[in-house]
């Protein structure tokens, strides 16, 4: 079994867009899959530039959020005629017609913002059983059912979204319990990359069997649990470490920089890969139920051809 699960599924709009409706009926025809929450820094953004008040730490959090390749904005927005059609009859709490129509077109202008993320979703039409399934087989398919190595597209057009076409700080979670089966070991031998996928593999698995054996500046035998098991360079792929607790390996790994566009489905097959090598290493010594894979990049970015 692999998976990148959603962790949270954020619904977004205007007041009377649908996210209470959204919300019941995602829940009930998914069986209660996702966390689903209403409303996040997205409205704080809108209702800050509502209210004329400074947004930047809500539009920072916002970031925070979007950069989080786990999370997903669903985004309400149907037609201002819907939202006021809804108001005549239905009217609301805290909104009059005039502020709800600014605040419609506050989140107009978020969509234009930021419906290009691969993370955000913007549902236009009403909510009804047919684009609740439509939603449903979107998220599964889009967010959770992909190779590893196919969700560096997902950082692709993450990084496409800014004008520099580059973002900071981007990451992903990924499981595996152990079946290894989207590694491709064609693309292992990428020829920009094998030497070097090959090198940090050597050192890695040289560095954990050295620390079992005693092989480090203290004389001292490591156990399986040991902090040690990590590789580090000043390169592109500037760190992988791994730690095993409790029957499951954590293995965490920091690229400093990654043209998303060219060679960061190399990277992450590769990580996959190595991975797989410590996995095997180390049900040696502990039966190991589950893999997390963390993966963060400090820029992602796109290099355009000259």
């Amino acid at each position: 079994m692999r998976k990148t699960p959603i962790n949270q599924i954020v619904l977004e709009g205007p007041d009377l867009s649908g996210k209470t409706t959204l919300y019941n009926l995602l829940h009930k025809r998914s069986g209660y899959a996702w966390n689903i929450q209403d409303r996040s820094s997205l409205s704080m953004v809108v209702y800050a530039r509502l209210y004329g008040r400074d947004d930047y730490f809500h539009v920072e959090s916002l970031k925070s959020e979007l950069s989080n390749l786990n999370n997903v904005i669903v985004l309400l927005l149907p037609s201002w005629d819907v939202i006021a059609r809804r108001f005549q009859t239905r009217g609301d709490e805290l909104q009059n017609f005039s502020s709800l129509k600014r605040v419609y077109d506050l989140f107009a202008e978020a969509a234009a913002e930021f419906e290009s993320y691969p993370n955000v979703m913007t549902i236009r039409s009403e909510i009804d059983d047919k684009m609740v399934d439509h939603i449903i087989q979107d998220l599964s398919a889009r967010f959770e059912g992909k190779k590893y190595h196919e969700y560096a597209t997902t950082f692709m057009t993450a990084a496409s979204c800014s004008d520099n076409l580059e973002k900071i700080g981007l990451h992903l979670t990924h499981y595996d319990s152990g079946t290894f089966d989207d590694v491709s070991e064609e693309m292992l031998e990428y020829e920009k990359e094998a030497i070097y996928y090959q090198t940090i593999r050597e050192k890695l698995l040289s560095k954990i069997s050295d620390e079992l054996m005693g092989k480090n500046e203290y004389s001292r035998e490591e156990t399986h649990e040991s902090r040690r098991f990590i590789y580090s360079d000043q390169s592109c792929l500037s760190l992988c470490h791994f730690s095993l607790r409790n029957e499951f390996l954590y293995g965490e790994f920091y690229l400093r920089s990654s043209n998303t566009k060219e060679t960061l489905r190399y990277d992450m097959n590769f990580l996959k890969s190595l991975t797989q090598d410590v996995f095997s290493k180390l049900s040696e010594f502990s039966e190991i139920k589950m893999c997390k894979m963390v993966l963060k990049i400090g820029s992602s970015h796109i290099l355009l051809s000259k």
